[in-house]
């Protein structure tokens, strides 16, 4: 009878009468089934948690590859590199086929046809790793090493499964996000090629001086052989390693049909031939100041944005600066300029003898020079913008400065009667009761000749003309002593405030910064010159003659030293209570330039110490290096309307036919500051009986 299987219901469930029976699973077979369900479900569990810590590679699509800015000179020579990697982002179409396929041949041959990762060469990996129980041999696609580029810190270089897993399962994500050529042009952009460069565009120009699309067929294997072993094959260290595994790339570039046989012959016997290595670690001060700028205008990335920063920096200046500052300071600390309180440097920078030295355009405010210290290992801190410290008599120039502005005529003689009875500085250089003329009484430095002169100008009067020069932010407190320069102030905005005198009478802003592009070329910033009147062209050409006397006949001769006969020089030296600051601050008709000489920590220097003897010398030598070969500048011209008279020092007026010749000179007056005759000596007749019999009567 015929069975159904499927029918009525029945209290007996229907069975078949014949089923077919399993034969039984050996129990090893079982538990060996379990282990190996049990370490698969492991290793799923064990991917899993690895994809899920996996860095997201959409971030790669806002990704930008960091770019180290460059900071030039004015002659557009490199400075500095303000991060670690220099690069230069490109895309794929401005990179030579020679030189991606030099890459393609060495580094991934099977790129276009995986995706992601080549399972062949994995394979052939782990046999090599068997046969030599290590885990060195390499199995990395371009995408698996671009993974590792951009993501460092989830995907570290440890040799271990967990990493390479890891970089497995992002080089998967990538492909799937990215075409090959976007990969490419990724990954082309992202290798690192010794000697700071990151990626083909900046090796390019480093190493050859050229563009990655200009690469010779050597120079293209040159590149796609450092990937490997970047330190070990730095082809500026190691020139023979780089070559021969320059030529390997060539003989793979040959058997990949990149190159011809030709080709791969021409370039096999080509010598490496690198471009000098630009140098850095130049003028460090100033490359700080200049990432500070950066970093206030751009953002505190300015640094990694591949900016291209062109600043005012003369290397030649800086290169003399450096120098003559250093070797003044040897010379002090070895006893050569006298006895001085100064001890050789024993590595701290609070007991070491320090000095600066900075030099601007004196039209444009064009910072040329800077040096802010002895030594940048020593200390960073940049005395020329970040120190606050007390001028000297170097202040007196806007002493007297403000009574040129107010119509007191050069041969006005100073009383020292004229002092406040509380307040009588020492004045070593002169006898504390002899008149002196404004000429006079500056060209010696003469203390008490100053405070006279500041109490009859007015204390707010000299503190808007220093103000008005360019000393912007200091606190000048009404006391007689800031007249000898008892204020702090930036030494920056000192020596910026000397150029009113040397360029007409006009105020400059410091610029460090001239222009800033972008790392493609576009223009972010064009710094202008900044400049603003601060003193009458008359009053800055009378005070361009009274400060040039202080270099000629005065306390700053020393800065004269060396420097061409038809040069002229204006300068101030200046010296602190204990000769705690030394100074000498200068200028041409080009350039206005400062040097100081101290401790962070003031204190004295010992008797020897004055701004002629320390700061002034090295002045001169500096600007000598500069000035040899260079034109020598027009002699300052006084401006219309100024009127030049012969004058009796002695008594301040007017020279007239009695006046003895030995004491006439040639002043120069503002329009309506004209001094009347000279009291004493009457002319014609009179005047011969006054010479003749006077002193009977005296």
């Amino acid at each position: 009878r015929r069975m159904r299987w499927f029918g009525r219901k029945s209290a007996r469930p229907v069975v078949p009468g014949r089923m077919p029976r399993l034969p039984p699973v050996p129990k090893g077979v079982r538990i060996g089934a379990w282990c190996a369900a049990a370490l698969f479900a492991l290793i799923a569990a064990g991917v899993g948690i690895v994809a899920i810590n996996c860095p997201p590679v959409s971030a790669l699509k806002e990704y930008k590859a960091p770019q180290a800015s460059l900071v030039f000179d004015r002659d557009n020579r490199l400075l500095a590199r303000l991060a670690p990697e220099e690069r230069i982002v490109v895309p794929l179409s401005a990179m030579s086929a020679k030189l991606v396929g030099a890459i393609l041949a060495v580094e991934d041959i099977r790129f276009y046809e995986h995706s992601g990762i080549d399972w062949r060469r994995v394979a052939g990996a782990i046999w090599r790793d068997i046969r030599a129980f290590s885990l060195r041999e390499g199995s990395s696609t371009i995408t698996m090493q671009l993974a590792r580029n951009v993501f460092p810190d989830s995907l570290t270089r440890a040799r271990t499964l967990r990493r390479k897993l890891a970089e497995m399962i992002v080089a998967r994500r990538i492909e799937r996000e990215f075409t090959k050529p976007q990969i490419l042009e990724m990954y082309l952009n992202q290798i690192y090629l010794a000697n700071g460069y990151y990626g083909v565009e900046a090796a390019s120009h480093g190493y050859f001086e050229r563009t990655a699309l200009e690469l010779s067929v050597s120079q293209a294997a040159l590149l796609a052989a450092l990937p490997k072993a970047p330190s070990n094959y730095d082809p500026r260290r190691f020139p023979e390693p780089a070559l021969k595994r320059r030529n390997l790339v060539l003989a793979q570039m040959l058997k990949q049909k990149v190159i011809s046989p030709k080709e791969e012959a021409i370039a096999r016997k080509s010598k490496l031939r690198l471009s000098a290595q630009e140098q850095e670690g130049r003028a460090p001060w100033f490359v700080a100041a200049v990432r500070r700028e950066l970093n206030d205008r751009f953002g505190q990335d300015a640094e990694t944005q591949g900016l291209r920063v062109r600043t005012t920096l003369d290397a030649g200046l800086q290169r003399a600066a450096e120098k003559e500052l250093a070797r003044q300071i040897e010379a002090a600390e070895s006893g050569k300029l006298g006895r001085l309180a100064v001890e050789k440097c024993n590595g701290d920078p609070e007991e070491c003898l320090e000095g600066l030295f900075v030099a601007l355009d004196a039209h444009t405010g064009d910072v040329r020079a800077l040096v802010g210290g002895r030594d940048y290992a020593l200390s960073e801190f940049d005395r020329v913008t970040q120190a606050r410290r007390q001028p000297g008599s170097t202040f007196k120039a806007f002493v007297w400065a403000a009574a040129v502005q107010a119509g007191i005529p050069v041969s006005t003689l100073l009383d020292p009667a004229q002092l406040p009875p509380d307040y009588a500085p020492a004045d070593g250089q002169v006898a504390s009761d002899k008149p002196l003329n404004l000429r006079e009484a500056l060209r010696v430095s003469s203390n008490r000749a100053a405070v006279a002169l500041g109490q009859r100008v007015g204390m707010a009067q000299v503190v808007d003309t220093a103000h008005s020069c360019g000393i912007g932010d200091a606190v000048i407190p009404p006391y007689p002593s800031s007249f000898l320069g008892a204020a702090n102030v930036v030494p920056l905005e000192l020596v910026a405030a000397f150029a009113p005198f040397a360029n007409g009478g006009d105020r400059i802003l410091p610029r460090f910064i001239d222009e800033v592009r972008s790392a493609t070329g576009d223009v972010l910033l064009k710094n202008g010159v900044v400049t603003s009147p601060a003193l009458q062209h008359g009053a800055a050409f009378i005070m361009s003659s009274l400060l040039a006397d202080v270099v000629e006949r005065g306390t700053g001769t020393a800065a004269r030293a060396g420097l061409p006969a038809d040069l002229p020089v204006l300068g101030k030296t200046g010296t602190t209570n204990g000769a705690q600051d030394i100074w000498f601050i200068g200028a041409t008709p080009e350039l206005v330039a400062g040097v100081w000489m101290g401790f962070d920590h003031p204190r004295p220097l010992g008797p020897a110490a004055t701004g002629g003897r320390l700061a002034a010398p090295v002045w001169a030598r500096v600007m000598a290096a500069w000035e040899k070969g260079r034109p020598l500048p027009p002699r300052w011209q006084p401006p219309e309307g100024l009127e030049q008279h012969d004058v009796d020092t002695r008594t301040g007026g007017l020279a007239g036919g009695g006046c003895p010749s030995q004491q006439v000179s040639r002043e120069w007056f503002l329009p309506g500051t004209i001094p009347n005759d000279c009291p004493e000596h009457a002319g014609g007749i009179a005047g011969f009986l006054e010479r003749t019999f006077g002193k009977w009567f005296h």
